[in-house]
């Protein structure tokens, strides 16, 4: 009787309107400024202090500065972070900081809220992206709730799309007026790639979320900003859309004394400094500046002292993949050269260093960059500048006008490189002129207005639509378990949304009678309308509700499921916020055994879709989707009927995401699943669903596909092509081991076999000698 009560309880919960909100516990509560009027929440897994030589990081710690000192109340989230700060902060300008690891102990999550983050640590991959995001969500709603009226600014870094579901929750009307989310790009997982060379990666799947995640959030923040043209340039490349977003240069980093290194920084006094400045790695021309450095003269070289002010990282070039950037210097510089490397810097304490140098050449030799803090922090100094003609380069110097004691040279080529060293080493000594503080200091207050413009502009933008009132036709199948049918109905009479149109269609097999419950149904709802159906496909019986639809949205609901009462209006709100022809939104499903709202293993949410084609594409779901979807897009792109298929609407929004659409995705699950349900797809089905559903979208006209759909296709092509290849050379060289293992084993057997002949003609041998010497 006690479970029976507990699982009332938690139905009643769930069906409750505040099943989805959540709050900070009371003593993380009473820590807040409650007058705070303007409240910054920067999501971020990089901030100046927890990590060096970071450039996310050192931005964000600038725009905590110059937000704080327009009056910001900052919050720090920090994400992929195993600290627990308690949101206790001693760094300046941040009131509070918490880190992810800490959404259960700080909030007060509600079993929707445990479930859902239950479900994102079942797969490796999702806890990299789908837990991170759902747990910056739970925070920013609870950070909502403790300050109903103040404005909230929440920005997120494109990479690892940390802001994903929050971005998806405020395109829904999840989250308050007052709430607008900003994202910044800083360089992504699939730039990131390219500038690395790494063409051939391990774990394409982890890579493709990632893709789709930054691209998303990307797309649809209310407020968009990338740091240079060049990066925007690449991004559209990619074909991801950039008429929105904003340009607005990172605030410049203005150099201050942090303090003498006592040590004299080089190793020979006599020597010319050559600095690598920038993380050891590929992308930041490791490579190139390497060769450059072996082509130049011997008497040049003998004069110099290259020092390596940059974090020693694996490389991930095809041709280094394996090593580290210590092992590569050691090994291409060995004892030929005068070097020394100094990883452990913060960048305040490497440009202190620089200032030290007697004349030094600082080389910037990234072959791509987007808007580097290495070019604003050096560009500040009075040092020679021998720098790569990519367009983040000069955007950066350009913004400190920054013009004199600086050689240009031609990306990755080694020659041009070389040659711009040899020049900077003729014009020693030279001091370039800087630009001083109060002029840099202006820069930084026309960025910062320049910023706050865009986002009160963002803020009109994204003010809440007036409700929609369109009409909505639910239908509603009753092809499995007829008894459940009164259930459904009952959720639908209950639903907080008026302006609905009931269509229900069963099946009614020849010369057999209406089914007990549907004629029970007729009775107690007479305003629905009641369709027979005879041995249609289910495709076909989609469509024929479809045809009937007098609505200007369609839902699909089977009889087996209950929708929540608040469904359909928030459907309709979504549709309505973000102007999209579908909505979707997860489902759950309710054990029968759950003990109590704090014991959940038996409330299980599911069907949280991401949008990712390439994702939709491996299909592997239990059971079809339910969506609202409007009843022109339906009549373009019919349901398949073909016979036994059920994954329909999956088919329904894969062509939406191919063809560019748009599409909200309400993060909470809206209705409940019959956990035993007739529909469910058994896993022996998959296979034909998924030949289904490539079938489906391939019919569709290539003009309608989208450029980044196609270009993530044949990125995926490209990727499990590589992963091929790696898993056939590996099993070919494990192969190769085996054989030379098998020749090494036949080889020490015959050699044991000889050793034991040898040993046995000895033994022979000194038992006749002794014959010999006892006569």
């Amino acid at each position: 009787m006690k479970s029976l009560n507990n699982m009332k309880n938690l139905l009643a919960h769930i069906l409750s309107p505040d099943y989805s909100q959540v709050y900070f516990q009371p003593q993380w509560q009473e820590t807040f400024n409650a007058s705070a009027q303007k409240v910054a929440i920067l999501a971020t897994s990089e901030f100046e202090g927890f990590y060096q030589n970071g450039g996310i990081g050192t931005y964000y710690q600038a725009l905590s500065q110059h937000l704080a000192a327009d009056g910001w109340y900052i919050i720090l989230l920090l994400c992929q972070n195993d600290t627990e700060f308690g949101g206790k902060s001693q760094l300046p300008n941040l009131q509070h900081i918490f880190s992810t690891v800490e959404v259960d102990k700080v909030l007060n999550l509600q079993p929707i809220h445990r479930a859902i983050l239950a479900q994102s640590q079942e797969q490796t991959i999702a806890q990299w992206f789908d837990y991170e995001s759902f747990c910056c969500l739970f925070f920013t709603q609870a950070i909502l709730a403790s300050f109903p009226e103040a404005v909230i600014y929440v920005e997120f870094p494109a990479i690892w799309g940390f802001g994903d579901r929050t971005i998806r929750a405020k395109k829904s009307g999840l989250l308050s007026k007052n709430c607008l989310v900003g994202v910044t790009d800083h360089g992504g997982f699939e730039w990131l790639r390219e500038t690395n060379h790494r063409y051939a990666v391990d774990h394409p799947h982890w890579f493709w979320q990632a893709y789709h995640y930054e691209q998303y959030s990307y797309e649809n923040a209310d407020v968009t900003y990338f740091p240079s043209h060049f990066l925007k340039s690449k991004v559209e490349s990619y074909g991801w859309k950039t008429s929105h977003a904003v340009h607005l240069p990172y605030f410049i980093p203005i150099v201050s004394n942090v303090g003498a290194i006592r040590e004299s920084p080089l190793q020979n006094n006599q020597k010319i400094p050559l600095v690598f400045f920038g993380r050891l790695e590929e992308r930041k021309g490791l490579c190139t500046f390497m060769e450059a450095l072996q082509s130049l003269d011997p008497n040049i070289t003998e004069t110099l002292e290259i020092i390596f002010l940059g974090k020693i990282v694996q490389l991930e070039s095809t041709q280094l993949k394996g090593w580290d950037s210590q092992e590569y210097l050691d090994r291409a510089l060995k004892e030929n050269y005068a070097y020394q490397i100094l990883p452990d810097l913060s960048s305040q304490q490497a440009i202190e260093l620089v200032s030290q140098l007697p004349n030094p050449i600082v080389c910037l030799c990234s072959w791509q960059e987007n808007f580097p803090n290495a070019a604003l922090e050096m560009g500040q100094s009075p040092v020679s500048l021998v720098v790569s003609d990519t367009g983040g380069f000069r955007e950066t110097l350009n913004l400190i006008s920054r013009t004199d004691g600086v050689r240009w040279f031609q990306p990755t080529d080694a020659e041009s490189l070389s040659d711009s060293i040899i020049a900077a080493i003729s014009a020693r000594p030279e001091t370039p002129a800087i630009s001083d503080r109060p002029y840099l200091e202006k820069t930084n207050q026309t960025l910062l207005d320049r910023r706050l413009e865009s986002m009160s502009e963002a803020f009109i933008k994204s003010a809440p639509k007036p409700p929609k009132n369109s009409r909505v036709t639910v239908g509603v199948t009753c092809f499995a378990d007829g008894e459940k049918t009164l259930d459904c109905l009952e959720s639908l009479t209950g639903q907080t949304y008026e302006n609905l149109e009931i269509i229900v269609l069963y099946q009614l097999p020849a010369s057999e009678p209406i089914p007990e419950a549907i004629a029970l149904a007729k009775t107690q709802y007479p305003n629905y309308q009641f369709i027979a159906s005879n041995n249609q496909s289910l495709g076909a019986a989609y469509n024929q509700l479809v045809q009937l639809a007098t609505g200007e949205y369609f839902l699909l609901l089977a009889s087996d499921r209950i929708a929540l009462p608040t469904m359909v209006e928030k459907l309709v709100n979504a549709a309505g916020e973000s102007d999209a022809i579908a909505v979707v939104c997860g489902d759950m499903k309710l054990g029968q055994n759950s003990s109590d709202l704090q014991h959940l293993q038996h409330l299980q949410v599911i069907n949280c879709h991401d949008g990712s084609l390439l994702k939709l594409l491996e299909f592997n779901q239990p059971q079809d989707l339910c969506a609202l979807f409007t009843v022109e897009w339906l009549r373009e792109f019919p349901y398949c009927e073909v016979r036994d298929l059920l994954a329909l609407n999956w088919q329904i929004l894969a062509a939406a995401i191919a063809t560019g659409q748009e599409i909200a995705y309400y993060p909470y699950p809206l209705y409940l699943s019959d956990p035993d349900s007739a529909l469910m797809i058994p896993p022996e089905s998959l296979p034909k669903e998924r030949y289904y559903l490539r079938q489906y979208i391939s019919q569709i006209d290539v003009s309608r596909w989208t450029q980044r759909q196609l270009h993530l296709l044949l990125t995926c092509v490209e990727q499990l092509y590589q992963s091929e290849v790696q898993n056939k050379n590996q099993i070919w060289q494990l192969q190769q081991n085996q054989t030379q293992a098998k020749i090494f084993a036949s080889q020490s057997q015959a050699w044991m076999q000889t050793a034991l002949q040898t040993q046995d003609e000895l033994e022979a041998r000194e038992a006749e000698l002794q014959k010999h010497q006892i006569r």
